[in-house]
């Protein structure tokens, strides 16, 4: 997963921060859960909520065109969003809001998503997403291991052990998005069967 690996990598920027400023301190498990099953020249993927926009941006990196249907979200508000279009006006038009739940077809690859935002603080579901994709996305999603597998499963637990606030600030919704955290990812990979785990520290 693109954010983990930036992490690992220590290479954190505003995208993995954001991944972050919804976390207080504590100890979060079964977090960005991942089944990946080969087939043939494609990958089946499963997931929760929390890989949803990456598996969105793999599968925008499989066509040029794309057809679309699901549920924006911004100040709250849900729209309707169906119809044919560029893959990169598609990224364009999500940033300007705060969540996107939306199917993607492009072609023999796709994203398909629930069309319900998860409740915070709730048991993530591993199915919240299904995606068929390319090999190629496994340069992402299997950026540290082996990818000569059958089946592969990964899960995460975030431990949080500091919020580090940015000076000056008094606005409490400023010091939520803007304050950073510290600790450690405990990531666990089970690779056909065989399971084996590595600890990442971070401050994102």
């Amino acid at each position: 997963m693109e954010f983990i690996r930036k992490i690992a990598e220590n290479k954190a920027d505003e995208e993995t921060h954001r991944m972050f400023t919804r976390f207080s301190k504590g100890i979060f498990e079964d977090r960005a859960l991942l089944k990946i099953k080969k087939r043939g020249n494609k990958i089946d993927v499963k997931s929760s909520y929390d890989v949803y926009e990456e598996l969105f941006n793999l599968v925008l990196n499989e066509a040029e065109e794309v057809e679309v249907v699901g549920i924006l979200f911004k100040n709250r508000k849900k729209e309707d969003y169906t119809g044919k279009v560029l893959s990169k006006d598609l990224r364009e038009k999500v940033k300007d809001y705060d969540f996107a739940l939306l199917d993607v077809n492009a072609g023999d690859y796709q994203l398909k998503c629930k069309k319900k935002l998860p409740k915070p603080g709730k048991e993530l579901n591993p199915k919240f997403c299904s995606a068929t994709l390319s090999l190629k996305a496994l340069e992402i999603l299997a950026f540290d291991f082996d990818k000569n597998f059958k089946t592969v499963e990964i899960k995460h637990t975030f431990l949080i052990n500091e919020i580090i606030l940015p000076e000056g600030e008094e606005d409490p919704v400023v010091l939520r998005v803007k304050s950073k955290r510290k600790g450690k990812i405990i990531r666990k990979i089970n690779l056909d069967g065989v399971e084996t785990s590595k600890e990442i520290e971070f401050i994102t």
